[in-house]
């Protein structure tokens, strides 16, 4: 029986979702340090992060998670989800017959593209909303041009054999039900040059949401750093929470991303900006003077996921000491024996010096 048709309404399996995100195991585990053979498939996640964000949607995106890219529709309450599974091609067009079909290894039958899509709905039954196979080339059957369409759209007869191998395959699929749920997304990103395209789409994002002429490559390999980091095998988590800070992008976090680049390039603090008020020995204060240079050299040398992530939390420390704090030097103080690890885990060799800098300019960005 597949999980789904236990339910008795759709509300009934989202109630379950957060838990079986955590528990139902992956199908595959293999493959996820090896970045090189993921960029096209990150580069098309990151397109369709911006498609849900410009949607205005709550979303959350999961990358190498249960499939190549998951997108469920509610970063904190999800109820649905979307299951992609992206494959790339120097040439030649898709099938329904290949998409089907099972290849033989060690004289063992492997399971088809299609029935790893067929196997999440085994696997999460109601809250499927979509089974999305994306590619760089067409699928004519279905789709000769940009877009996404439904398998059951295309050619009967075609459609009808396409079916009759998924039921060989797993006796649980049943037409005309779970036949809709599939899709073919004839990606726009081109294999030879969809690194440009993606940071044109970038640019134009950023100049939507933010107004200004932010250079987009820093952002674009952030965004890049960050999607990738979170194809990773995920730490033990107990809770949902856990889970969305470990695997998923939502919509909090590229507003924090925006929010963080806005910042960037309006505030770039002077040092005169603190000196009057940093009551403590000449020698010492010319050596924070020193590093402060030196920390917003580093910050525009390496904008990046880590970075990103550092000035945000580093900024949530020093909010969070304010409210004690009686004067600057006293809330460098105060924020300094936790900024230090967090500061020295993205740059090891920083001095103490450095982490005082840090903590100032970050306060007055």
């Amino acid at each position: 029986m597949l999980k789904g048709e236990g339910f008795t309404s759709r509300l009934e399996g989202a109630l379950s979702f957060k838990d079986d995100l955590l528990t139902v195991p992956q199908r595959e585990e293999g493959g996820r340090t090896a970045y090189d053979r993921f960029e096209y498939q990150t580069a098309w996640g990151i397109s369709k992060l911006l498609d849900l964000h410009e949607a205005g949607r709550n979303y959350a995106v999961a990358f190498e998670f249960h499939d190549d890219i998951v997108a469920l529709d509610d970063a904190d309450a999800p109820s649905s989800a979307t299951f992609y599974q992206v494959k790339t091609q120097e040439s030649g067009n898709w099938s329904l017959a290949r998409i089907a079909r099972r290849p033989t290894s060690k004289g063992v039958q492997q399971s088809s593209f299609a029935g790893k899509m067929f196997d999440n709905l085994v696997r999460f039954g109601a809250v499927v909303e979509k089974l999305v196979f994306v590619s760089n080339q067409p699928l004519p059957e279905v789709l000769l041009v940009h877009g996404e369409c439904q398998f059951s759209s295309g050619d009967k007869e075609k459609l009808k054999k396409f079916v009759e191998a998924l039921v060989a395959e797993n006796p649980g699929f049943k037409d005309p039900e779970h036949t809709r749920l599939f899709f073919f997304a004839f990606s726009d990103l081109n294999l030879s040059n969809y690194e440009h395209a993606l940071l044109g789409r970038i640019t134009n994002f950023l100049d939507q949401e933010l107004g200004l002429h932010i250079p987009s490559k820093p952002f674009a390999q952030a965004l890049n750093d960050e999607c990738r980091s979170r194809s990773k095998a995920i730490a033990d988590v107990s809770d949902f929470n856990g889970l969305t800070k470990s695997k998923l992008v939502t919509r909090k976090d590229m507003v924090a991303w925006l929010k963080s680049a806005r910042e960037r390039h309006e505030h770039r603090p002077d040092w005169s900006s603190v000196a009057s008020e940093l009551t403590m020995p000449f020698a010492q204060r010319v050596m924070v003077e020193r590093a402060w240079k030196a920390y917003q050299a580093e910050l525009q040398s390496r904008w990046n996921a880590s970075t990103l992530a550092m000035t945000i939390n580093l900024r949530n420390l020093i909010d969070d000491a304010l409210e004690g704090a009686e004067s600057l030097v006293g809330l460098v103080d105060a924020v300094f024996p936790r900024a230090k690890q967090l500061v020295r885990t993205w740059k090891r060799d920083a001095t103490d010096d450095l982490v005082k800098a840090a903590i100032l300019y970050e306060h007055k960005r």
